[in-house]
């Protein structure tokens, strides 16, 4: 009779700190020298940093926060835009909470929906180009991503679809606009189509359409990607059970190939947020906007060390909570565990 025997882990090595830094940093004559060295020149930087920071003049930050939030929206509408960007920003923490309490997809949908429509009701009566600062670099982002995903899950289909005009449509487009630098875009809609629409459309919205349109090729091709990526057994095991060509990419392809795409399209997103200070060329006030136009008043003209510091943190805060909030959800889908 066979005896099953299972096979134990080897037990885990539990180190003190002191047996760390033993092991890691003063093991042997060569890394003795060189963690001291590091740690001199890091220590030399850290001090001569801590006191550029004591001595700056962070006025520039300071006496101007309604203007790096808003630019320069009318008093009486900030309010408006305080409480829209409230209900945004309480709805994000209520959607982090739900997921990780794995709420229904459906409640978090219809949640964002009625969010949206009380946004829009909150903004009906603020231009858009009324919008700067910090508020309009959000506004950008959101409103691209919102819009570049579904156009580029449809290109991204398009590429591998059976169909040869939808394939090479689909080719055709993604090709197109990834050869094409951002900035050649994003002129190219605030010169050439106000050119055709006139003043149907203000620069922040011909900006939102050129970040749209630019983002979505790229995701299109990540999306095409992630559909490859799917094993072919995963389409023929569909097709087997009598699933249509549609029925077999909504149900069985699509869901595998967004869960494996999470990465490159948050590190997608992340660019794209980052690209919003561009649009400081077609003479929007975002946040980089922002900053040029107070180096401009002459109280300000020796600040722009502060102006530019401030700008990083800012930039780098956003982006690491996008990569933050990617990590949980990677981890929370088991991606990368066996």
């Amino acid at each position: 009779m066979a005896m099953r025997v299972e096979a134990l882990a080897p037990p885990e090595e539990r180190i003190t700190l002191l047996q760390w830094t033993q092991r890691n940093l003063f093991d042997g004559l060569w890394n003795t020298v060189l963690t001291l060295a590091t740690a001199a020149v890091l220590a030399t930087g850290v001090s001569r940093v801590a006191r550029w920071v004591a001595s700056a003049h962070w006025g520039v930050i300071t006496d101007n926060l309604r203007f790096w939030l808003v630019g320069v929206m009318p008093v009486e509408f900030v309010g408006r835009a305080l409480w829209a960007g409230g209900l945004v920003a309480v709805m994000t923490l209520l959607t982090a909470v739900g997921m990780r309490a794995r709420a229904r997809p459906r409640t978090l949908a219809a949640a964002w929906a009625g969010i949206v429509i009380a946004v829009l009701w909150i903004m009906a009566p603020i231009r858009i180009d009324q919008i700067g600062g910090l508020y309009l670099t959000l506004l950008l982002a959101v409103v691209a991503i919102s819009f570049a995903f579904p156009i580029g899950v449809i290109v991204g289909v398009g590429r591998v679809s059976t169909l040869p005009v939808i394939r090479a449509l689909s080719t055709v487009y993604i090709e197109a606009i990834r050869g094409i630098p951002f900035i050649t875009v994003l002129l190219w809609f605030s010169i050439f189509v106000s050119l055709v629409s006139g003043d149907a459309l203000t620069r922040v919205q011909r900006a939102m359409i050129a970040m749209t349109i630019f983002s979505s090729a790229y995701v299109g091709e990540i999306v095409r990607a992630g559909i490859q990526a799917v094993p072919r057994g995963q389409v023929e095991a569909a097709r087997a059970v009598g699933l249509s060509s549609v029925q077999t990419m909504r149900y069985i392809v699509l869901p595998q190939a967004v869960k494996n795409m999470i990465p490159a399209l948050v590190g997608q997103f992340i660019g794209l947020f980052k690209d919003t200070s561009l649009t400081v060329i077609i003479g929007l006030t975002e946040l980089v906007g922002t900053g040029r136009a107070l180096l401009a008043i002459t109280t300000y003209l020796h600040d722009v060390r502060e102006v530019y510091v401030f700008l990083i943190v800012v930039y780098f805060v956003f982006s690491f909570a996008m990569s933050y909030g990617s990590r949980r959800l990677e981890k929370r889908l088991g991606l990368g565990e066996r």
